[in-house]
């Protein structure tokens, strides 16, 4: 058993039913341990208020949030944050803040991650992407 973190774009995908998306969580349900990151509850948060309807985007939010485990920064994910973005910047390859806290949390909890942006989070030395099959 694994435990495998949802980034963003894949829970976006879940929520519009995405065929491949829906496809490829039923296999990874039965034996791993479902996660997303504050980061991207805010990402989620975000995007329903800025929604036309945003009382139906923030409840199917809020829905989709309890079906996961949620996990936050902490002491150790923030020190492997800073080690990734000191080595990037040197190598002049930057990332933005959000997928880098993302990327840190997964790193310090040696935990996967399934998304489709996987050009955000190429250069994180160690960190594993589940793509969609």
């Amino acid at each position: 058993m694994e435990n495998i973190v949802f980034d963003s774009d894949i829970l976006i995908d879940l929520v519009k039913g995405a065929p491949k998306v829906v496809e490829t969580v039923k296999k990874l349900e039965v034996e791993n341990e479902l996660y997303t990151t504050d980061i991207n509850a805010f990402e989620l948060y975000w995007g329903a208020y800025k929604s036309k309807y945003h009382e139906k985007e923030l409840a199917s939010v809020k829905g989709l949030l309890n079906t996961f485990r949620l996990i936050g920064t902490n002491e150790n994910s923030m020190e492997v944050a800073a080690k990734i973005i000191a080595d990037l910047e040197k190598k002049g390859k930057p990332v933005a803040l959000r997928d880098l806290f993302i990327g840190a949390m997964c790193l310090a909890n040696s935990f996967r991650l399934f998304t489709r942006n996987t050009k955000h989070f190429k250069n994180m030395e160690g960190l594993k992407i589940i793509e969609v099959e």
